[in-house]
């Protein structure tokens, strides 16, 4: 069969919005127009690909699979334009990272001054979010490349990772916290309420663990929030603990004042990977500003691990 691919490209927006008179709206399109293109689609391939859900319309089984399909063909078409756009470019361009804060605070910044110094004609959009959320922008295709903690689980999830440097995150205060100057025991630290992430997040969830192996409640979570980029300025305010990672211990203005509070049993070993789409495209800036980063990546995280010692 022929396939028209102003069809397929209709049909997928007709699936986001599950609704033909707004696709028709979003398109520019009359919705008799959108109609006989389910119709063309659903002739070829002898299928039904949507059903009737009261006001609106859903897509069949079927359906769901085409569309699924139709998705991973769209982000290669973007790579392919991407790819022939920027043929002649050399070593320019955008790069979309997507990071952790702590790699946002302490990596990225001298990263950059490498790019500026180098490779002045590539520019970043940098996103700091949770993980799960810059995996799913990865995967969809609105990031280049993530730099974030090592993935629990990583079988046919369509990203494949190189490790960067290994990273330990660690308990902190500020500075004549009551528990600086010792090496503080869990039940001394359950007396403290603590500025956590949110619930979801492994780092907690590894650190809730630690307590509750030891028979004590996990820390109590007087704030919670979806990034740690604020924690050392609240630490250095109040008598409140956080888990984090060294390199924000003495890195940087904000974060004086902010001392590991020691213990073996919340010492956490971790990696940072560098992750891409599996098979997709990767631009000159692209690959460039990766090799940056693993050149100098561990270096930058070396050093300011020495600083924090």
């Amino acid at each position: 069969m022929s396939v028209d691919f102003r069809d397929l490209r209709y049909f997928l927006k007709i699936a986001d919005l599950g609704h033909i008179g707004r696709a028709a709206e979003a398109l520019h399109v009359t919705q008799p127009a959108l109609s006989k293109c389910i119709t063309r689609l659903e002739d070829g391939y002898r299928v039904r690909l949507f059903e009737r859900a009261g006001r609106g319309i859903v897509l069949t089984e079927a359906g769901q699979r085409l569309a699924e399909r139709l998705r991973v063909v769209e982000h290669d078409l973007q790579d392919i334009r991407r790819e022939v756009s920027e043929l002649g470019r050399g070593v320019a361009g955008l790069v979309r990272v997507g990071c952790a804060g702590s790699i946002a605070s302490f990596v990225i910044p001298k990263i950059c001054r490498i790019l500026r110094e180098q490779a002045p004609q590539i520019h970043l959009l940098i996103d700091v979010a949770l993980d799960v959320v810059l995996q799913d922008a990865l995967r969809n295709g609105a990031l280049d490349v993530t730099v974030s903690p090592a993935r629990l689980t990583t079988a046919n999830d369509g990203i494949a990772t190189t490790p960067l440097f290994a990273d330990t995150v660690v308990v902190v205060g500020r500075s004549g916290h009551p528990l600086s100057r010792k090496t503080a025991t869990l039940k001394e630290m359950s007396k403290y309420g603590w500025v956590l992430p949110l619930p979801s997040v492994s780092t907690r969830r590894w650190l809730e663990k630690v307590f509750l192996q030891s028979d004590l409640p996990p820390p109590e979570a007087v704030v919670t929030t979806r990034l740690l980029l604020s924690a050392p300025k609240i630490l250095v305010e109040t008598d409140l603990l956080a888990f984090v990672s060294r390199l924000n211990i003495g890195s940087g203005r904000d974060n004086r004042g902010i001392v590991e509070i020691p213990n073996v049993q919340t010492t956490m070993e971790r990696t940072m990977d560098i992750g891409c789409r599996a098979n997709a495209y990767l631009s000159p800036a692209t690959r460039y500003f990766i090799d940056v980063l693993q050149k100098h990546g561990p270096d930058v995280s070396a050093s300011d691990r020495t600083h924090c010692g």
